[in-house]
């Protein structure tokens, strides 16, 4: 029994030693990297399309990429700061696409349990679900959760300044990455699976933010 037990502990620590390395190698600023096109290339250009060719015109950006399927999810953003025209463009490029805020409604977060102090909970007991409003009368839009961005503070892990535009979003049952278990979701039911991509911009702090997030 002693034998059994012990086995056990073993396993149990194992897997947290695997799960904390896998979140250090995949949530990272790649601000430095010099591998953003390829990254571009990874999810593939009808996924990809709104953001920039390359990060060459700015002087202050970062880049992160999750694609070991931490908690069922897999997403690529890019931050740019001191932006205030570029936002002017894309505000103009998209002004047929509604604007969000974070206290709209129908906003749904992406596994929006996940910040920094929680990156080791036990996701298997079922008990973690994203929240939509019981006020939501349309159909839900599905933001990342941005808790790695060096930004993040409040509810969407970005403060209540940012907009959101919805550039494309599918969800449903269909699953849109290999990567992804079709059999588990912390998402509500009628968002199970999916993505979206998008802009989020703060014109106070002249930040804009290009995600794609596949869940």
């Amino acid at each position: 029994m002693y034998n059994k037990i012990l086995f056990i502990k073993t396993n149990i620590l194992l897997i947290i030693c695997i799960s904390i390395l896998m979140i250090l190698h995949s949530c990272v600023d790649l601000s430095k990297d010099k591998d953003y096109t390829n990254y571009l290339s990874y999810f593939g250009d009808s996924l990809t399309s709104h953001f920039p060719l390359n990060t060459d015109d700015f002087d202050k950006y970062s880049y992160s990429i999750d694609t070991v399927a931490y908690s069922n999810t897999e997403d690529f953003s890019l931050t740019l700061i001191g932006t205030k025209k570029l936002i002017k463009e894309e505000k103009l490029k998209y002004k047929h696409k509604k604007i969000y805020a974070i206290e709209d409604n129908c906003i749904v977060i992406v596994n929006d349990f996940i910040n920094k102090s929680s990156l080791l909970m036990d996701l298997n007991n079922g008990i973690h679900k994203s929240k939509l409003s019981p006020n939501c009368k349309e159909s839900p839009i599905v933001i990342p959760n941005f808790w790695s961005n060096t930004l993040s503070k409040g509810q969407s892990k970005l403060n209540q300044d940012f907009k959101y535009i919805i550039i494309d979003l599918k969800h449903g049952e269909t699953v849109y990455s290999s990567k992804i278990n079709p059999y588990k979701s912390y998402m509500p039911s009628v968002v199970k699976h999916g993505y979206s991509k998008g802009i989020a911009f703060n014109e106070k702090e002249e930040i804009i933010i290009y995600w794609l997030v596949i869940w």
